[in-house]
């Protein structure tokens, strides 16, 4: 009696955990993506006088921010007195949030 216990409680813990890292592998595996071109427009909405745009569909680590977070980049061009004012933004490519806005 006392040799069974003895393995059922290692065997429960063990389909525990096979279960329980299945499960987060599947949601990590379906974890979906924000569209790029929504981020584009919002960030796009931000701008008066956009003369040009893009962005990246390839999300990456930025160094600038957590190293495990990926980004979209892209860039607005705008019409300030005459002149053409360029921006770099980041955002999250899974929330969408506009991260980071650079005049260069």
């Amino acid at each position: 009696m006392m040799t069974k216990l003895k393995y059922i409680i290692p065997t429960i813990i063990a389909v525990t955990i096979v279960i329980i890292s299945t499960i987060s592998i599947i949601q990590f595996i379906n974890r979906k993506r924000y569209n790029p071109v929504k981020v584009l427009n919002e960030v796009k909405s931000y701008f008066m006088n956009v003369k040009g745009s893009y962005i990246v569909y390839e999300p990456f680590v930025h160094p600038e921010t957590d190293k495990y977070r990926l980004v979209y980049q892209g860039g607005i061009t705008t019409v300030k007195n005459g002149k053409d004012i360029h921006y770099d933004f980041y955002a999250d490519a899974y929330t969408g949030e506009v991260i980071n806005i650079v005049e260069r």
